[in-house]
């Protein structure tokens, strides 16, 4: 009928058919670029209003409650230091706390492992790798080489790791030892010649040390783009007061050692929401997000150490039930289905919900499990105006594994893991982030208290003692580099 229709109008002369149509498919409807990208600029965000003040009210009750000075010494409570809402692409609640400003760069931790994602991905949209490809195509090693690139940014590369941190022995955690024992100065290396427990591919196990073993490849990998990652990635997006601490061998801590500020975080998080396109260019290729945000097959088969709740893609946080561990309800329900997330250490976050067209960044000091997720996003839904989802009740099966328990151990010293985060931790705050000496003796006290700092303005380093024998020393390498562990 549609072809009857055609031939009853005045049929076209020969100067008017598109040089490129080449079937009546051309001549109806322009074809769709794969390519094509939104203008949507994630470094500009314009301010704009929340919807409801009552819903404010609650929220800010919620995130920035009056504490006690007993509870300020012992890190009780929920500790928001910064909050920032994006709705549309405006901002529609900002806060600051505990001493820091719109302007304060904060620690990220595991945040950070996103930002890797993305790294990895505009390696990927240029051609300088590809998921499928073996580490050993891009580092000079010949053992683990079946290990692939999807696998590390899947958490399942199977090699046999302790994530463990506060509350369990710090000589026994393969991550401690990573970043502040025998790792420190070398952790591709120190990842590296960690033994296999299982096949790649095989077993989902979140893991800092397969995330700096990515950051690893990207780099080998981007070797040639000058300035890589802030050239061609995050100074695009705004990104200014971004900072990337690296190891003494010059990778770049992409599981744990980011730093920016929650405007800038939510930056990122526009940036995701808008499929890693920027301005009309696209910066991850096509999918990438998509596929970014599709449950790790390897969670489903076999979950080693695994908590309930968490649910991972390629290094980023899902809101998606997994029945074949028992759980048939989504970690966060009184957000919708496709919230993802970047998340780390004591609570920090960058939370988008793109049926909302919604982008959350908190940051915070977190210890004791007073805050929650699914409150902070059930409150931001109610800002804007926005309902939760209906979630229908469903009863967990009796199947399934939730973890097992690894092997291996590490002993590397208390006193030496002590002084190696009491440095770092006191560099990069006061030097960083820009704080007090004072605050930052505070804010490293998960360190043991026989570990004493010493800061030297001058030349901008932080030498830590333990028992006036075992010292280390951290020291500022520059604006975008941070602080940096020496040997």
């Amino acid at each position: 009928m549609l072809l009857s229709l055609l031939f009853l109008q005045d049929a076209p002369s020969e100067s008017t058919i598109p040089a490129a149509a080449n079937d009546l498919a051309d001549l109806l409807e322009p074809p769709i670029d794969p390519n094509a990208c939104s203008e949507a600029d994630p470094a500009v965000l314009t301010d704009g209003g929340a919807s409801d003040p009552d819903a404010v009210a609650t929220l800010e009750a919620w995130a920035f409650p009056e504490l006690t000075p007993e509870q300020e010494e012992e890190r009780l409570g929920i500790r928001t230091d910064g909050l920032v809402i994006v709705h549309q692409g405006q901002v529609v609640y900002e806060r600051y706390d505990r001493g820091y400003t719109a302007e304060t760069p904060h620690l990220m931790w595991s945040v950070t492992k996103t930002l890797t994602n993305a790294m990895t991905g505009v390696a990927v949209e240029q051609g300088a790798l590809s998921v499928d490809d073996s580490i050993c195509d891009h580092l000079a090693l010949e053992t683990h080489c079946d290990i692939t690139v999807a696998n590390l940014l899947e958490f399942s590369s199977g090699l046999d790791w302790r994530e463990t941190y506060a509350g369990d022995p710090p000589t026994t955690s393969t991550v401690i030892a990573m970043l502040y024992g025998a790792g420190r100065g070398d952790i591709a290396a120190y990842v590296h010649q960690t033994p296999k427990g299982a096949e790649p591919g095989t077993r989902w196990q979140y893991s800092s040390g397969d995330t700096n073993l990515l950051a690893a490849v990207v780099q080998s990998a981007m070797k040639d783009q000058e300035g890589f990652p802030f050239a061609g990635l995050f100074d695009e997006l705004g990104m200014d007061s971004l900072v990337l601490e690296r190891d003494e061998a010059g990778t770049i801590v992409g599981s744990s050692y980011g730093y920016a500020t929650p405007r800038d975080m939510a930056k990122f998080g526009q940036f995701m929401l808008n499929d890693g396109c920027v301005r009309g260019e696209r910066m991850l290729p096509v999918g990438w997000m998509e596929r970014s945000t599709v449950m790790a097959p390897s969670l489903r088969l076999h979950a080693v150490d695994r908590e309930a709740g968490d649910v991972n893609g390629r290094q980023i946080w899902l809101n998606r039930a997994v029945p074949e561990l028992n759980e048939t309800q989504p970690p966060w329900p009184d957000a919708p289905e496709d919230t993802y997330a970047a998340m780390g250490y004591w609570k920090q976050a960058i939370l988008v919900i793109p049926s909302q067209d919604l982008v959350i960044a908190r940051t915070g000091d977190d210890r004791d499990g007073s805050f929650e997720w699914n409150t902070l996003l059930g409150h931001a839904m109610a800002v804007i105006g926005a309902e939760a989802p209906p979630h229908p009740t469903m009863t967990a099966s009796d199947s399934g594994e939730l973890s097992a328990s690894l092997s291996r151990k590490e002993d590397m010293g208390l006193l030496g893991l002590g002084t190696g985060y009491g440095a770092k931790l006191a560099c990069s705050c006061a030097y960083v982030m820009g704080m007090e000496e004072d605050f930052c003796r505070t804010w490293i006290k998960a360190s043991p208290d026989l570990v004493k700092v010493k800061f030297d303005p001058d030349t901008q380093s932080v030498t830590a003692r333990a028992l006036l024998t075992n010292t280390t020393t951290a020291s500022w390498r520059g604006p975008r580099e941070g602080c940096t562990l020496e040997p």
